[in-house]
């Protein structure tokens, strides 16, 4: 049976339409800094090496940039690997995305109380994408809320702990994205059965939004535990995405 699982990923972008960058450059001026086409340069003197503080800040900067400088299809990978069983065997794909929505004001991402703690800390763009499990029965849309800065996110996540963790007991979290002529075309916010959201301590947040693929009429009292297993798993990958522990000048998007 023929079918449209996914729609062409766009990449992502600045508002000028510029691809940012960050860069350590050994330039004639000590201590300028510069801002060009969207990224940072760092200048130092000609001939002498950034320092520590300088390549720290860097890779601060690259961090909080790479939700731009990478391609959406980057961020939110085509298919997400079950992870390897006790024996190490790999075992196969458990989740497949259907489409990439373009980014929309933190307002338009999520249910209007977490929008509203969003906003409040500082919130700038929604990024989200939508994935269905083997059987393409269960969809799930899953969501980065850029944030300001990372403290601003500590006190974000602490402020949705008072609506009830943005998760299931507040049945509030990151809104659908369908795509029509899909698998997830029906999946509008009504279907949505499961909620959560992670921090990684960078300047985002990560949320989850599971369900049926279909109408099946009224939300399931208890859904059985592991049912949208996959959207975790398609989550924690989108989450490595924005979790780098390497040095800053090793980075592809840095240069020392």
């Amino acid at each position: 049976m023929a079918e449209t699982l996914e729609r062409p990923p766009e990449g992502r972008r600045d508002d000028s339409g510029r691809r940012p960058w960050t860069l350590i450059a050994l330039l004639g001026l000590a201590g300028v800094a510069a801002v060009a086409g969207g990224g940072a340069a760092i200048a130092v003197e000609l001939g002498r090496k950034p320092t520590a503080k300088q390549i720290e800040a860097a890779g601060r900067e690259e961090l909080a940039s790479r939700w731009r400088a990478l391609p959406a299809g980057e961020i939110f990978p085509a298919q997400v690997m079950a992870a390897p069983d006790p024996a190490g065997r790999k075992a196969g794909p458990v989740a497949f995305r259907v489409g990439i929505a373009p980014a929309v004001p933190c307002a338009a991402g999520v249910d209007r109380p977490v929008a509203d703690v969003l906003t409040k800390f500082g919130c700038r763009r929604i990024l989200r994408a939508t994935y269905t499990d083997a059987t393409r029965a269960l969809t799930a849309t899953l969501g980065i809320a850029v944030m300001s800065d990372s403290s601003r996110v500590s006190s974000a996540e602490s402020a949705l702990g008072s609506i009830g963790g943005a998760g299931d007991k507040a049945r509030v979290g990151v809104r659908t994205a369908p795509f029509p002529g899909t698998v997830a075309a029906s999946f509008a916010d009504p279907l949505r059965q499961e909620f959560a959201v992670n921090t990684n301590g960078t300047r985002y947040l990560f949320f989850r939004a599971a369900g049926w693929a279909i109408d099946h009429g009224d939300r399931v009292g208890t859904v059985p535990a592991g049912t949208f297993a996959f959207a975790q798993t398609a989550l924690d990958q989108v989450v490595l995405r924005f979790t780098d522990s390497t040095e800053p000048c090793e980075r592809w998007d840095v240069r020392c």
